[in-house]
């Protein structure tokens, strides 16, 4: 054995393989550490994606809502002038009917509501290529103002419908932003909207789905014959039939909520809903008589 001052050979072997044994670990343990780190903080980043594309509906898409919904008003319906108190828009009006025909349309993120039991919504791109009629909200809020006055009562009764409250309620919501699987004033989705104007005008429970509310009622098989309060449903989606609805509001409009612009006024000469209008279905005596009573309104607030 060699010999060195104050420490033999075997020794130093000894302590520095005792070193090896518990630096090692340590040093291959803490580097997946940050990468657990890295895969949280990247799964929070998709679930805000996720989350975010399923709400979009900004403060100025919902003011542009409110635009197209007056415009076309103003230039679709005489009847909903008169009631509003509105003034139709001259021949020469600069608002250009056209391009809100045009470029009207719902929005829909391919992924939104993959986790949700039902799915609805409009795919963006087509949106955009093929929705093109714009109404103007502020005007239609005015417009369905004189629908209250206490003077016209029977003009407020569409039949069954107690026309009075529901477009009370559509004016009320105008603008609301779209909420993919939301049921509140704070966000809603184009379903629950109408489930909740049967709920609040008539303690009328719709089912949840706009596929399942298509189920409801009598089929209106004619365009021309489709009156106020009738529910339109449209095929917005690759992967299913019906995916989208709204109230039929007469001249060829309808309440709804729009993924694009939220709670807002479409018309169904738009390239977008015109080609996409798959049915129409009118919730009769019989079927409010089955279905009120059981409306569960204190969620939509």
């Amino acid at each position: 054995m060699i010999k060195l001052p104050g420490m033999t050979l075997l020794s130093i072997l000894l302590t520095f393989v005792f070193a090896l044994t518990c630096v090692l670990p340590e040093t291959t343990s803490a580097n997946p550490v940050p990468a657990a780190a890295k895969v949280a903080k990247s799964s929070r980043k998709s679930s805000r994606k996720k989350r975010s594309r399923r709400s979009k509906c900004s403060p100025a898409a919902r003011a542009a809502g409110k635009r197209q919904a007056i415009d076309l008003i103003r230039t679709q319906s005489p009847e909903l002038c008169r009631l509003t108190g509105l003034k139709l828009a001259p021949g020469d009006s600069i608002i250009n009917t056209a391009e809100i025909l045009h470029n009207d349309g719902e929005i829909a993120d391919a992924q939104a509501g993959e986790n949700l039991p039902y799915e609805e919504g409009e795919i963006i791109a087509e949106l955009e290529q093929e929705d093109d009629v714009t109404p103007d909200l502020e005007a239609f809020r005015t417009l369905w103002l004189s629908m209250i006055d206490e003077k016209d009562g029977g003009a407020t009764q569409q039949g069954v419908l107690p026309k009075q409250k529901l477009a009370d309620l559509v004016m009320e919501w105008l603008g609301t932003r779209y909420h993919f699987g939301g049921m509140a004033r704070s966000g809603i989705d184009c379903s629950a909207f109408t489930q909740m104007l049967f709920a609040s005008a008539m303690n009328v429970t719709l089912p949840r789905t706009s596929v399942a509310q298509a189920t409801l009622g009598q089929s209106v098989g004619r365009r021309s014959d489709l009156q106020f309060g009738d529910l339109v449903f449209f095929h917005t989606r690759s992967r299913r039939g019906i995916s989208h609805v709204g109230m039929y509001l007469g001249d060829n409009l309808f309440a709804h909520s729009s993924s694009r612009y939220g709670v807002t006024i479409s018309s169904l000469e738009s390239t977008y809903y015109s080609k996409r209008l798959v049915a129409a279905r009118r919730i009769g005596e019989d079927d409010i008589a089955r279905l009120a009573g059981s409306a569960q309104t204190s969620n939509v607030n």
